[in-house]
């Protein structure tokens, strides 16, 4: 199917090859068409994904800022910001379009964020902390500020009878951690599907370890930071040959470079030596 924008602003749909479609929906994902101008086009292929989740399926997309040296914070922790304003702004629309912002509990105990749209219009999303054990103290401004809905997310064996159940969510763990199957059907079954992972590495790291990750972003800044934090921490490959080289797009964020990897295809070829061809940087 195809949509084209009428004089008025609204989307009327149209046949695929109609020449006034400007989107196709390809049934799980959009696909930009037609002359547009690149800023528009860059937006369209970057934010679209996350209005294309099927009914009763859940998208998730995780996102890390980096050092070119690939480290999320110094040695101390302070990451306060390894990337600029623009991947800033970039977080906070995704934030937006977003139903749920979640982050680890080394995240929240590390920078104590608020995760709101502050710098951009658009509706703050419920924000799950992941806390297996409960560790973080209630004092958390997460946990206070009143500004958007917050949702502790931990081990069933940690529950409550005095939790309520707006705010608590428990599912059984799996290992150190907790069940990221349990994790994501509990958070549809409260209408929570596009779900967007924030940190810290490794939070982000587990779930693509796992296989539950649609979309990677990395955001690339140019500082060194040295021995500080990694971001992914993944099973290392047997041979480059056996190494993953998912799809991706680039986009730049003024100084940074965003890498917007795409995981949904299962049937990425792991062994192919030759290199795809370089898409071209899309300017925010």
């Amino acid at each position: 199917m195809g949509l084209w924008q009428a004089a008025d602003g609204g989307l009327c749909s149209a046949a695929p090859d109609d020449p006034r479609a400007r989107l196709l929906w390809c049934g799980d994902r959009f696909t930009v068409c037609g002359e547009q101008a690149a800023p528009t086009a860059a937006m369209l292929e970057l934010y679209l994904p996350m209005l294309a989740v099927k009914p009763g399926r859940s998208l998730v997309i995780a996102h890390l800022g980096q050092s070119i040296d690939a480290q999320i914070a110094t040695q101390s922790g302070d990451s306060c910001y390894v990337t600029g304003r623009e991947d800033l702004a970039h977080m906070h629309r995704m934030r937006a379009l977003a139903d749920a912002v979640l982050v680890g509990a080394g995240t929240v105990a590390a920078d104590d964020p608020r995760l709101t749209t502050r710098l951009v219009e658009g509706p703050s999303p419920v924000r799950v902390v992941l806390d297996p054990a409960r560790r973080l103290s209630a004092d958390r401004r997460l946990f206070t500020d009143g500004q958007a809905p917050t949702l502790l997310v931990c081990a069933a064996s940690r529950m409550r009878r005095s939790d309520p159940q707006d705010s608590v969510l428990g599912v059984a763990s799996d290992g150190d951690g907790l069940s990221i199957d349990g994790i994501i059907l509990g958070l549809r079954e409260r209408g929570l599907r596009v779900l967007f992972l924030e940190g810290g590495g490794i939070t982000v790291s587990r779930w693509m370890t796992a296989g539950k990750l649609d979309r990677l972003q990395l955001t690339t800044a140019p500082v060194l930071i040295g021995a500080g934090r990694p971001g992914l921490r993944l099973p290392g490959a047997m041979s480059m040959r056996s190494s993953l080289r998912p799809p991706y797009r680039l986009f730049r964020m003024g100084e940074d470079l965003l890498w917007d990897f795409d995981l949904r295809d299962q049937g990425i070829d792991h062994s192919r030596t030759d290199r795809p061809e370089e898409p071209p940087v899309r300017l925010l």
